[in-house]
């Protein structure tokens, strides 16, 4: 699956400032995109929070190098 474009991630997770280096965020992306395959837009958006919330904890705890 490729990875969505940043600007529809940000989009979609209402959020300008993601966390993480340009690699790990692109990790992100291509999962987000992977959500959006298997669940829709709509769906993302709504549980936007949690996924950042997860995103957050997953860069913290140092889970992608």
């Amino acid at each position: 699956m490729a990875a969505i474009s940043e600007n529809k991630a940000i989009e979609l997770l209402g959020n300008a400032t993601v966390p993480g280096t340009a690699e790990q965020r692109q990790k992100l992306y291509i999962r987000i995109g992977e959500l959006v395959a298997l669940n829709g837009e709509v769906w993302v958006h709504q549980n936007r929070d949690d996924l950042l919330q997860e995103w957050e904890i997953i860069i913290r705890q140092g889970y992608l190098d």
